[in-house]
């Protein structure tokens, strides 16, 4: 967990907006049961609402008999959670109650993340970039997964798209009620699930887009394979995830972990080596390409700080060689595999792209089979992509995707 936040009345006196009553419904036909892993069995019963949406409520599953609650807006979809999430969910209370005494409130949380703070810094160029390389369109359906104050949610929403907040708890400051802050004015709306990454509550293949920033390292090994797995199933063909900003082990730091800053919260945290996080995405059917970290001046749009006073000479040389490098491709590479595998100081960015052509549904299949699929939907893509039957390769650098803004003009 990282050490900065990432960042009623009973139901015979308050009519049930219609309306809302239509968008939990249509939400609950989009759901998968939690306890029999089913997809669309999941029935809304309203009790309260507000000029929002239905707030308080039960779903209750058709095929097994199921029940989960739906309280202030939040459907209560983590069945049986393990001992380690419900102390991490605990942590996240307590580290809520910190950032009160703090002065965090509601309109700092709105203000995320354009805050004057080198972490905030990251996390705001880095939904820059996300906007300005990924070509969102307007109704297309994302889930936010770790939302904790949901702002990366309310941007996704601010943009038109159908976006769902997903987190282990609802604390405010540090969970799915923090919601309320946006929404609260009726400017914006986004859905929100109490769940687990590794066994996502939404039916397969109903998703265009999956983001994960600093979450993935929530997961030890067989937790982090399960959950490239759930995420795999719930897009659609052709829909990708989104990895940003994620925790890495490298050879100058082989732990990746402050442990003693996540302790005292029960942070359930394992940093992972890159090659892992490529491996397990490939593993589980995706398409990968490592992106570049445009908050890192080298990979930015800015110009490279100057050498530093006294460094003479051969600081200017240097600084010379890393402008001329920077604007040739296999230098970035290999320059940001340095960085990723060996000297550390980025987090490992992503796209995982689900092959257009795959089913999508055949959760049971092997390894070896999946990666033969994999393997020739890969060999397939560049023909695909002619075609227009695969998503087109993403621009790499700023200027790449400044050129494809003014195509678009």
């Amino acid at each position: 967990m990282s050490p900065y936040p990432r960042p009623g009345a009973p139901s015979d006196e308050v009519a049930v907006a219609p309306g809302r009553a239509s968008v939990k419904a249509d939400l609950a036909a989009r759901l998968r049961c939690p306890a029999c892993r089913r997809d669309g069995t999941l029935r809304l019963s309203a009790e309260v609402s507000d000029a929002q949406e239905v707030r308080d409520g039960t779903l209750a599953c058709s095929a097994c008999g199921a029940r989960f609650a739906v309280r202030r807006g939040v459907p209560e979809l983590l069945h049986e959670p393990p001992a380690h999430i419900v102390a991490e969910a605990a942590g996240l209370e307590r580290f809520a109650e910190q950032m009160r005494l703090e002065g965090w409130d509601r309109e700092l949380v709105r203000r995320l993340p354009d805050l004057e703070h080198g972490y905030w810094y990251v996390q705001a160029r880095s939904m820059h970039q996300l906007l300005t390389t990924v070509p969102f369109r307007p109704g297309e359906s994302i889930l936010d997964v770790g939302s904790n104050t949901c702002w990366a949610a309310n941007h996704f929403a601010e943009r038109g798209l159908e976006a769902t907040a997903l987190d282990i708890a609802t604390a405010e400051l540090q969970g799915l009620y923090t919601a309320d802050y946006f929404i609260d004015d009726g400017g914006v709306f986004f859905e929100r699930l109490l769940g687990s990454m590794d066994a996502i509550p939404l039916a397969s293949s109903s998703l265009d887009y999956v983001y994960c920033c600093e979450v993935l390292h929530h997961n030890d090994a067989g937790g982090l394979r399960r959950t490239f797995a759930e995420i795999f199933r719930v897009l659609r063909p052709g829909g990708r995830l989104l990895m940003v900003n994620e925790t890495l082990k490298t050879l100058r730091d082989p732990a990746g972990v402050n442990v003693e800053g996540v302790e005292q919260f029960d942070g359930y945290e394992h940093a992972h080596w890159a090659l892992q996080y490529r491996w397990e995405a490939t593993r589980a059917g995706f398409l990968t390409e490592v992106t570049e970290p445009h908050y890192k001046p080298f990979f930015g749009d800015a110009e490279l700080p100057p050498p530093g006073e006294g460094s003479g000479r051969a600081g200017e040389l240097g600084h010379r060689a890393a402008e001329s490098l920077r604007r040739h491709g296999i230098p970035r590479r290999a320059y940001l595999a340095w960085l990723n595998q060996v000297a550390g100081g980025v987090s490992m960015n992503m796209i995982a792209t689900k092959p257009r052509r795959y089913v999508g549904r055949h959760e049971g299949i092997g390894a070896l089979e999946r990666g033969v699929r994999t393997l020739a939907a890969g060999a397939r893509t560049p023909i695909d992509r002619m075609r227009g039957r695969s998503p087109a390769r993403l621009p790499r650098t700023p200027e790449q995707a400044a050129k494809a803004f003014l195509r678009t003009r």
